[in-house]
């Protein structure tokens, strides 16, 4: 028997997501996640021949239930193994955790029999797991990603502009979102007619580099998931905005977490401390971290 080793990155919540217009009269959900390398997981797997699936830690049932999905996909059914899920996600946050255990679980898995899965095949392995899934098989790509197919809806036209990103979990005193709590959000006609005009503008604005019409589609996203799931301190956060000279702001559609979008020319230090300051104040916020997008990832963790 061979040890296999899985990886996957996590995300920063989406920049958009809502349902979308996929031919006649037919609709889908779909999202766009924010692709982030400050958070992951890793994962070990050992197979043995007890047919049982045993994981640490013990509540990663997500995990294991994705490696007894694959283990019968490589026809291994009479298979079983020692699991170990290490990760750096903070959980019930919104940046995907256990999309990231699962991701990693599927790969050390495939791993283990010296076989590689390609991201389709490890999407929809994830998706009979847990129901819905975010893209991080695919790496971090910009996705229009149907979350409960497991299927790449459309690929953006090109490589993101680059922007930083200054995130935070919005609710620190909270007690986060269990996603396998929530229901598929019910829009109305003039939101999903919005969505379909919101994706346009994000795909314009990503052929034109465009990080003001990227930032504006992200933050009207925001605005629209309000009604569906009220993040703490959202007004606020908007009317931060321009204050500190961001140009928008992204949140975990499911979660708590949020992110100011900045230019990469502009230094904001000196501003993120005063948003710091105000933050702190107002919903508890006990710190940033930094993260850039596009033209390869580089990472800083602020206090």
């Amino acid at each position: 028997m061979n040890f296999g080793y899985g990886f996957a990155p996590s995300h920063h919540g989406e920049m958009l997501q809502g349902v979308f217009r996929s031919g006649g009269n037919s609709y889908r959900q779909g999202l766009i996640s924010l692709p982030c390398d400050l958070f992951w997981s890793e994962a070990s797997f050992l197979p043995d021949s007890t047919g049982v699936v045993r994981v640490q830690p013990a509540h990663k049932w997500k995990a294991r239930r994705a490696a007894e999905i694959a283990l019968a996909y490589l026809g291994k059914r009479s298979a079983g193994g020692k699991l170990i899920i290490s990760s750096r996600v903070p959980e019930k946050l919104g940046l995907g955790s256990s999309s990231s255990d699962v991701v990693a679980a599927v790969r050390a898995v495939a791993s283990s029999f010296k076989i590689k899965l390609s991201p389709g095949e490890i999407s929809r392995i994830s998706i009979r797991a847990e129901i819905a899934s975010d893209p991080i098989a695919w790496g971090g790509r910009f996705l229009h990603f149907a979350q409960r197919e497991g299927r790449v809806i459309d690929e953006m036209p090109c490589p993101p502009p680059v922007f930083e990103v200054v995130g935070f979990n919005a609710d620190p005193m909270g007690e986060g979102v269990d996603t396998l709590g929530l229901g598929p959000p019910v829009y109305t006609g003039a939101e999903v007619r919005l969505f379909d005009d919101l994706l346009v503008q994000f795909h314009r604005g990503i052929e034109r580099r465009d990080i003001k019409t990227v930032a504006a589609v992200a933050t009207q996203s925001a605005r629209l998931n309000q009604r569906h799931m009220k993040l703490n301190g959202f007004d606020l956060l908007e009317a931060m905005v321009s204050r500190i000279g961001a140009l928008g702001l992204q949140i975990a559609h499911s979660g708590t977490v949020a992110g100011f979008l900045f230019s990469p020319d502009v230094g904001i230090d000196q501003k993120l401390l005063r948003c710091l300051a105000v933050l702190q104040g107002e919903l508890g916020v006990g710190g940033f971290w930094r993260f850039r997008v596009g033209g390869g990832f580089s990472t800083a963790e602020l206090s």
